[in-house]
């Protein structure tokens, strides 16, 4: 029986499952359908995501994530930390600071020396800027629209008491504006350069936590000249806290700081978790 191997971590309540997948044992038409078995709570590992480590001709490695629904994202703020941390400490990689190739481009993380990891998230594109919104059912609302290697919409609510996170979040997910589907955050503004993100995430749901959403909910906020770009911004989430740098103006991009912790390790038999021996390793 096929067994596989894997590292359980969690960036800020994120979390993910990890696989070494250099060898490309397992099948490309099969991930999807592993990664869907795989996340799912309760019945077998469960996890927002799946993260492959793989081999890199242009980079150091090359990272790919995996949402829960088996589809595969651009990039992860909190999937980049967590994957550092691992290829690092598993010497994968030998420097603290290294490139790694995504589908949403070269990210370089920096594992530090406490175990959190640091990284620039790139430079935004921003497609709308606190344009009116309509969305049927729920009204109108003041909505950004950005990609920071991932698609995200950034809202501003003056109390999450007052929003249906998950409700709101899967209309503008799925609305008609959004061909590929997009993240969606929510964004309380809690203080001076503090504020508080919601995040329902393409293809998974509402995390505890989104590394990419938080990022660009401060480069919403820095572009709408609501924070100071000259100190780094908190950000709570309810998984922890992360920080995000702001470079001068928003359209310079943004740095992203935040744990990044191995909760275990673990393998699984694949012929029980698929009730079949569909999947099989090569």
């Amino acid at each position: 029986m096929d067994v596989l191997n894997f590292v359980k971590m969690h960036g800020a309540g994120n979390d993910f499952i990890l696989i070494d997948d250099r060898g490309e044992r397992i099948p490309e038409e099969r991930k999807g359908e592993l990664v869907r078995r795989l996340c799912v709570r309760r019945f077998s590992v469960g996890a927002d995501g799946v993260l492959f480590v793989c081999r890199s001709e242009r980079c150091d490695v090359r990272m790919r994530v995996f949402n829960a629904d088996g589809s595969e994202a651009e990039m992860s703020g909190n999937g980049i930390r967590c994957f550092a941390r691992y290829v690092y400490e598993r010497g994968i990689v030998r420097r603290r600071r290294f490139d790694v190739e995504t589908l949403g481009g070269v990210i370089t993380p920096e594992v530090l020396e406490d175990g959190a990891v640091r990284v620039f998230m790139g430079r935004p594109s921003f497609q709308m800027l606190n344009e009116d919104f309509h969305v049927e059912g729920y009204g109108h609302f003041k909505l950004t629209a950005l990609s920071i290697g991932n698609p995200h919409a950034v809202l501003i609510v003056r109390s999450f008491d007052e929003v249906d996170v998950a409700g709101l979040g899967r209309a503008i997910e799925c609305h008609k504006a959004f061909p590929n589907r997009t993240n969606v955050n929510f964004v309380v503004i809690d203080g001076e350069n503090e504020i508080s993100v919601r995040t329902y995430e393409r293809g998974v749901g509402e995390t505890l936590s989104c590394g990419t959403g938080s990022t660009a909910s401060a480069l919403t906020l820095a572009k709408l000249h609501l924070v100071d770009t000259r100190r780094p911004i908190l950000v709570h989430t309810q998984g922890g806290d992360l920080t995000v740098e702001v470079l001068g103006d928003a359209e310079n991009g943004a740095y992203l700081t935040g744990p990044a912790e191995e909760v275990f390790e673990g393998r699984i038999k694949l012929g029980r978790l698929l009730h079949e021996h569909a999947l099989r390793f090569a």
